[in-house]
């Protein structure tokens, strides 16, 4: 006696093959699975020809591949093998840049996690700020590249992950003495404004090893940058108020530095 193959409702099938109906009929729907079987109702029948299919769907896209590639590679069946063994080396480098923005998102998740624990207060604009640093921190390296050396971009940028959380916590620890100096309307020529720019200095370079090739370089991306057009505003935990308080406290001390100089 044969065996016959065992067909299914789309249901049954569902069930079986752990797939939602809406998912068959959706397949179904753009050519995808589309089972060639009908019972005396009309219904079309899942049979392990069906099943078959779908595990090579399920496989697929596991691999990330759009249903509408995958759709192209099994209408191709007898050339999917040449066609699948071109398309992985690209398919391998887009897993691969999605994982990398995955554990970017991931430590941007646990730096912000860390903030709060330490019981600082997150604004919008401060959140703002670090997700977008921590999102564009490659595009930020190339660009801190063009104007220094690759060893101090390296030194920015390669900071071990407890060392990037106690910098956010000492960043915000200083943006609050700031907010605090222009609330009490603390003046720019005061000492506890100078402090506050020299705290900024201290922050931003205390993981650089030679900050004598640091401060040459800044000297000469500084007047590189002059000649630069930069159309767009980037997200900084500063508000233009405080931006333009910094900037005066900078003036300054430029001008008393000039007048001791002299």
């Amino acid at each position: 006696m044969v065996n016959q193959e065992p067909f299914f409702t789309i249901s049954e099938f569902g069930k079986r093959a752990r797939i939602t109906v809406r998912t068959l009929r959706f397949y179904e729907e753009i050519g995808l699975l589309k089972p060639a079987q009908q019972n005396s109702s009309g219904h079309r029948l899942y049979g392990l020809t069906e099943l078959a299919k779908l595990q090579q769907i399920q496989s697929l896209k596991f691999l990330g591949y759009s249903l509408q590639e995958i759709k192209t590679l099994i209408e191709n069946d007898t050339d999917a093998v040449t066609q699948l063994n071109k398309s992985l080396p690209l398919q391998h480098n887009l897993l691969t840049e999605k994982r990398n923005e995955l554990n970017r998102a991931i430590e941007a998740v646990e730096r912000v996690q860390s903030l709060i624990e330490n019981g600082k207060s997150i604004t919008w604009t401060v959140l703002s700020s670090l997700l977008f640093q921590m999102e564009h921190e490659q595009d930020q390296m190339e660009w801190v590249k063009e104007y220094f050396s690759e060893d101090i971009a390296n030194q920015f940028f390669s900071l071990p992950k407890k060392h990037r959380h106690q910098l956010d916590v000492e960043m915000l620890d200083w943006l609050a003495t700031v907010k605090k100096l222009m609330k009490d309307e603390v003046s720019p020529q005061s000492k506890e404004a100078f402090d506050v720019l020299v705290k900024l200095t201290e922050l931003a370079t205390k993981h650089v090893e030679n900050k004598e090739e640091l401060a040459d370089q800044l000297v000469q991306a500084q007047e590189a940058m002059e000649s630069d057009v930069i159309n767009f505003q980037f997200p900084t935990l500063l508000t233009p108020k405080e931006e333009a308080y910094l900037l005066e406290i900078g003036r300054v001390m430029e001008a008393l530095y000039n007048e001791n100089d002299v």
